[in-house]
C-alpha cells in the first residue's frame, strides 16, 4: 500500500514537473516571440524610413532635372531668338550695305526736245543695274515707295517713263516716252544681286524686294508692259568734226554781224 502511494506521490511530481518545464518553455517561446516581433517592427520602421528617404531623394531628383528641363527650354529659346537677331542684323548691315551702293545711281531731266524729255543717267553703284524704271512724278512733296501708286490712278494717264532691261556702269542718255508730265524723278531697278530698290525725288533709298514685288508694283501704276527706251545714237568723229565746223562757222557769221551792225 505504501508502495503505490509513493508511486502515485512519483507521478503526479513528474506531472508537476513537466507542466512546469512546459510552462516555462511557454514562457520563454513566447518571449523570444516578443521580441522577433520588435526587431520586425523595428526593420520594418527602418525599411519604411529607407523607402521614404529614397522616395524624397527621387522627388528631389525628379525636380533638379525638370528644373534642368526647364532652363534647357528657356536656353534653347534664347538662342533661338539671338540666332534670329543676329540674322536680322546681318541683314541689316547686308541692306545698308547695298542701300549705300544703290544711292550711286543718279538720274535728272536735261531738256525737252522734240516733246520728249531728256534724261541724264550717272550709273556709280560699282555694277552694272537690271530693269532701270525711271518716271516722271508731278509732286510738290517727298515721293516715297508707298505713295508712288497714288500719283498714277487706275484708269488715268499713262506715266512718262524710261526702261532698259540693263544699265552698265557710268553715265548714260536717254528719254521719257508716255504722255504724263511731272516735275520730279523717281527710279526703281535692280542690283547685281536681284534685290529691287527705289529711289525718290528726295534721293532716298527704300528696298522694293523681289521681282514679283517690282512687277506688282508698276501693274499698281498702270504699267502692265514695259517696252525698253531706245538709247540715243552715238556720234561718229567725223559727224562730231561736222558739227563742231558748222558751229565755228555759225559764231564767226553772228560775229561778222555784230561787227558789221
Amino acid at each position: 500500500m505504501k508502495e503505490k502511494n509513493w508511486l502515485t506521490w512519483l507521478t503526479v511530481l513528474a506531472l508537476v514537473v513537466g507542466f512546469a518545464a512546459m510552462g516555462a518553455s511557454v514562457v520563454w517561446l513566447s518571449a523570444q516571440a516578443a521580441k522577433q516581433t520588435q526587431r520586425n517592427s523595428q526593420l520594418a520602421g527602418q525599411l519604411y524610413q529607407a523607402s521614404r528617404t529614397k522616395s524624397q531623394e527621387a522627388s528631389s531628383i525628379k525636380k533638379r532635372l525638370d528644373k534642368l528641363a526647364s532652363d534647357n527650354s528657356s536656353l534653347k529659346k534664347k538662342n533661338s531668338r539671338l540666332a534670329k537677331e543676329n540674322q536680322a542684323l546681318k541683314q541689316t548691315n547686308q541692306d545698308l550695305s547695298a542701300a549705300s551702293a544703290a544711292a550711286g545711281l543718279n538720274v535728272w531731266e536735261t531738256e525737252e526736245k522734240s516733246g520728249k524729255l531728256q534724261l541724264k543717267i550717272d550709273n556709280q553703284t560699282g555694277q552694272a543695274v537690271n530693269d532701270l524704271l525711271v518716271l516722271a512724278v508731278a509732286a510738290n512733296g517727298r515721293i516715297t515707295l508707298n505713295s508712288l501708286p497714288s500719283y498714277f490712278p487706275v484708269g488715268g494717264a499713262k506715266p512718262r517713263y524710261f526702261y532698259r532691261k540693263k544699265v552698265a556702269i557710268g553715265k548714260t542718255e536717254g528719254s521719257l516716252t508716255g504722255a504724263y508730265a511731272g516735275s520730279d524723278m523717281v527710279c526703281l531697278f535692280a542690283d547685281a544681286s536681284g534685290v529691287y530698290w527705289f529711289k525718290g525725288n528726295r534721293g532716298q533709298i527704300e528696298k522694293i524686294g523681289s521681282q514679283a514685288h517690282f512687277k506688282k508694283l508698276f501693274r499698281q501704276i498702270s504699267l502692265n508692259k514695259l517696252e525698253e527706251s531706245p538709247l540715243p545714237v552715238k556720234k561718229t568723229k567725223t559727224e562730231k568734226k561736222k558739227m563742231s565746223k558748222k558751229t565755228t562757222k555759225k559764231t564767226e557769221k553772228q560775229s561778222s554781224k555784230k561787227k558789221a551792225e
